[in-house]
């Protein structure tokens, strides 16, 4: 096995919470809209592709069939007013922290809009751990494509192989897969029950802490 140099996280679902905040924003335009609002838990199975596709599903849950261009400049204003109504998940930032002194590099691939992103990972206290935050905005192709994968460890001059992506769903998972990096699936996060296992994770765990002793271990490895 090749040693691991490099860990890239996923953000909403893996490193924090933040259901709640995107939750109020597009229940706002969605009662707006159409009149009926959504749950919690339809966000939780909806987040993942970035913001347009979140509301586009949110309006085709409604039956709504006209031009979507209103809804995303509504859930823009909404959401830059409820951004920080999130949560860290237990043990990520010393987990994060301890990473960093052991000399891994780390990285941000997020389907989040770099609109929010930068002001929310410093609203946050997360900007400093990571040499790289590459949004999906930011690149022709978002996860679940490799492309932002691959881009990357193109910059940190390394292999796929050298590197882990952790994630809470398909959209992380799936494009390690495809180019032979290795996976850690979150069991918690927003991973609309699809089985993860479909994915070959190194594993699939239910707390941080765990995502971190897999991380060490894969450096440590010999080759």
């Amino acid at each position: 096995m090749t040693p691991v140099t490099a860990i890239l996280f996923d953000l909403d679902g893996t490193l924090v919470d933040s259901a709640r905040g995107i939750h109020a924003a597009l229940n706002e335009v969605l009662t707006t809209l159409t009149g009926h609002g959504c749950s919690i838990d339809d966000v939780r199975r909806w987040v993942g592709n970035g913001p347009e596709k979140l509301v586009e599903r949110g309006l085709y849950s409604h039956g709504y069939e006209d031009d979507a261009s209103r809804a995303h400049a509504l859930f823009r204003e909404a959401y830059q007013r409820t951004l920080m109504q999130a949560d860290i998940y237990p043990g990520v930032i010393k987990g994060l922290a301890t990473l960093q002194h052991q000399g891994l590099r780390l990285a941000c691939i997020t389907n989040k809009s770099s609109h929010f992103t930068g002001t929310f990972l410093a609203e946050l206290g997360l900007a400093s751990f990571f040499e790289r935050v590459l949004c999906g905005d930011e690149v022709e192709r978002p996860k679940p494509d490799p492309q932002s994968l691959v881009q990357v460890c193109a910059e940190f001059g390394i292999e796929p192989a050298a590197a882990i992506m952790v994630g809470d769903s398909e959209n992380d998972l799936k494009p390690a897969h495809a180019i032979g990096m290795r996976g850690i699936a979150v069991g918690y996060g927003y991973h609309g029950n699809v089985p993860l296992e479909a994915f070959h994770p190194l594993a699939i765990v239910d707390h941080f802490e765990a995502v971190i002793e897999l991380c060490l271990a894969a450096a440590n490895a010999s080759p």
